[in-house]
Order: structure tokens, then C-alpha cells, then sequence
């Protein structure tokens, strides 16, 4: 696995990937970059797991982006390509970016496979962040040759799944994995705060990027306090980004400093700890084209631990939710910030929707992604399961 994005094993999907194909009897090599703390090699719950230095981006600057691929590429081509000269019966890629496939071209030179992991439509987040560049371009033809090429291409949800096929992937080589948590992660009846509240305890999680409408939230936090008169109201913010020195620009321009809480980059599991914790969850996500087809991994969790929850009506997040959540019209954030006022002063209300999240979780568990990740893989090379069981324990080194 080959992973550019995010750490390991900090990013969820990639840690549950892993794991379920470790428990399907194959070994797994994760190359990622290395984060403060962590080993250059090591096993991690079976997985192994191989770090190299990379300066990872959180400006929003584009040198800086390009700066960082740069590196990573060069690592992830060159280990990538001494995995596959090793034996590797699968290099699977996950996105962003949607660059590696080279990688993929030279592998099948031995008969290795190439999978795709789009965890995101990197192109039109790409241009969400820096718009119509040159560099767009080749971000879309690079999306392209990944679908096209990919022996799989596994996506998060039904949107990307048609876009997918739009760029020209094979419809029998598409497999759908949500996002999900296990089902031994679900709130099994965290109760929520009962009568009215005036000091409603929000949670934000996720990035803090300009595709994810954070630069609204002071003036939600306004509007809740001197519109709805929740006097009490504070929020947490756990997650990192670029317009997080936007952000606390506005809520100091507000005189809503103290309100507000940032965490940084936390633990997968205080992160759970948290919204369990909280009173109201929301999804400040706009409705923009990439948001309509991205499944918010937040709003999956929020309903897993059982929490009210206020989001916009944005397609893949209405599927996602049911009637678990209170979705407010696209663009209207002072209907969004009424929902909340709303759940915040309605025992009744806050109940029914904490009862429909947990309710709505049994139907989402990473235990349901895991038999469509496991079947697609069994697909891929259903004759190798006796071969990649054999030696768990007999991985190459440096």
C-alpha cells in the first residue's frame, strides 16, 4: 500500500484496509510517510509498516504542495517499485494524489496488480483550493490514467463510483467501500444532555481547509449566541488545515477566542472520545460540486456515536444520513445555524436524533465496506489466497 496523504496508522480507512486484508490471509507492506514520534519501520497490529521523511503540507501555499509531492513521489516510486521487485502481488494506491500509477505501469512487468484507492475527486479538490491553474489539467489526466489503468478501483461511495465510469473505468472494476467504523466502535446508548440548553457543547471534526466552509463558523458561533441566545455556546474544533489561522483571525475579530477549542492532529480514538462527548456535531461543508460527491467520513462518526447532528443537504451526506441528521438548505447558514438553536433547545428533539443516529450506524459498520473490499480483492486474484498465506513473517528489509 502506498499512502502520501496522511499517516499510518492515523488514517482510519487505511488502518481498516489493512487490517481486513491481513485477516483475509494476506501480508501487508504500508509505505507513508513518517510523522513526529514515529519508527521508520515497525508492525503495527500485524500490518508492516515502512516511514520515510516528508515535509507535509498544512499552508495551502501551492509551492508548498508541489514541494511535498516531490519528495513523496520520489520515495514512494523508488519503495514502491523494491516492494514489487520483492514479490508484491498487489501495489495498491491510495489517493491523493492520483499520481502513482507509473509505478503501477512498471510493476505489471512481473505480473503485478494495480489497485486504486480514490479516497477523493483529487482534480476538483485540486481546483477548489487553487482553481482553473495549468496545473489542473494534469491533475485531471493523471485522475484519468489511474481509472483506466487500475486492474481496481475502489471508491467511497455511488457518486464517485459514476464518475468514475464517466472517466472511463470498467464498471466491473469498481468496488464501493464506505468510510465506516467498526461496529465494536458504536455507541452502544452514550446518553445525551437532557432539558433545554443554553450552553450547547458543539464539535467540529475533519480539515481545516477552504473547501470545508470553517471560515463561516465565527459567525455561526454569533448568531447562536446573539440571534438564538445560546449564551453558553462553545465549540471544539479537532482537526488541522490551512485556514486555520483564517479561522482564529474571525473568532478574534468576534471576540469568540475563548469559545473555542482546537485540538490539532488527535488520536483516532480521543477524536471518538470527543464526540461522544458532545452535544451537537456539525458538517460546516458548503454545497459545492466535490461535496455533493464526497462522503464526509465526520458525519459517519458523528452518527456512529450516537449524536445529533446539523450538516447541509449535500447529496452523498442526505444518503449517508437518512432522517439521522437535521440538513439545512444549501448556502443557508442561517437556517443551519436555526437547526442547531432548535436541537439545542428541544429535549424531545435532541433524544429522537441521537435514538435515529445510533439506528442508522448498524447500516454503515466498516464490517459491511469490509465484505465488498474483501470480495473485490478475491476477484482481483482469486487464485493466490494459498500463496499469500503462506509466511506472514517473511518480509524483506533494508
Amino acid at each position: 500500500m502506498l499512502l502520501e496523504n496522511d499517516l499510518y496508522p492515523h488514517d482510519v480507512r487505511v488502518r481498516y484496509e489493512a487490517q481486513s486484508l491481513l485477516g483475509d490471509g494476506w501480508r501487508v507492506h504500508v509505505i507513508a510517510p513518517r510523522g513526529h514520534g514515529q519508527a521508520r519501520r515497525e508492525r503495527v497490529e500485524g500490518v508492516d509498516v515502512e516511514r520515510f521523511w516528508l515535509p507535509m503540507s498544512h499552508a495551502g501555499r501551492m509551492h508548498d504542495l508541489l514541494w511535498e509531492y516531490a519528495i513523496a513521489h520520489v520515495q514512494l516510486y523508488l519503495r514502491g517499485l523494491r516492494a514489487v521487485l520483492h514479490g508484491a502481488d498487489v501495489l495498491h494506491a491510495h489517493n491523493p494524489p492520483d499520481t502513482l500509477f507509473p509505478v503501477a505501469l512498471l510493476a505489471r512487468l512481473t505480473g503485478c496488480r494495480m489497485v486504486f484507492d480514490q479516497h477523493d475527486l483529487f482534480p476538483d479538490l485540486f481546483e477548489a483550493k487553487f482553481g482553473r491553474t495549468a496545473l489542473l489539467a494534469i491533475a485531471r489526466a493523471a485522475q484519468r490514467a489511474s481509472l483506466r489503468l487500475a486492474d481496481l478501483v475502489i471508491v467511497t461511495n455511488e457518486s464517485q463510483r459514476q464518475a468514475a465510469l464517466d472517466a472511463g473505468a470498467h464498471s466491473d472494476a469498481i468496488a464501493v467501500v464506505r468510510n465506516s467504523l467498526r461496529e465494536s466502535e458504536l455507541s452502544s446508548g452514550s446518553p445525551v444532555r437532557t432539558g433545554r440548553l443554553d450552553d450547547p457543547k458543539l464539535v467540529y471534526v475533519g480539515a481545516l481547509e477552504s473547501q470545508d466552509g470553517v471560515e463561516h463558523i465565527p459567525k455561526l458561533l454569533q448568531s447562536l449566541i446573539s440571534e438564538h441566545g445560546l449564551n453558553g455556546t462553545r465549540l471544539i474544533v479537532v482537526g488541522f488545515g490551512a485556514r486555520r489561522a483564517f479561522l482564529e483571525r474571525g473568532l478574534a475579530q468576534l471576540d469568540l477566542t475563548e469559545r473555542v477549542t482546537f485540538t490539532g492532529r488527535t488520536a483516532h480514538q480521543r477524536v471518538l472520545e470527543i464526540i461522544a462527548d458532545a452535544d451537537i456535531c456539525i458538517d460546516t461543508a458548503e454545497c459545492t460540486d466535490v461535496n455533493h460527491q464526497s462522503t464526509m467520513v465526520k458525519v459517519v462518526e458523528y452518527l456512529s456515536l450516537g449524536r445529533p447532528t446539523v450538516a447541509f443537504a449535500l447529496r452523498e451526506t442526505q444518503r449517508t444520513v437518512g432522517d439521522a441528521a437535521a440538513l439545512a438548505e444549501c448556502g443557508q447558514w442561517e437556517h443551519f445555524a436555526q437547526l442547531v438553536s432548535e436541537i439545542a433547545r428541544s429535549d424531545t428533539l435532541r433524544q429522537q436524533l441521537a435514538s435515529r443516529a445510533r439506528m442508522r450506524a448498524q447500516a454503515l459498520v466498516w464490517e459491511r465496506s469490509e465484505e465488498s473490499l474483501l470480495g473485490a480483492y478475491g476477484r482481483l486474484l482469486p487464485q493466490s489466497r494459498a500463496s499469500r498465506s503462506t509466511d506472514l513473517n517473511d518480509l524483506p528489509s533494508e
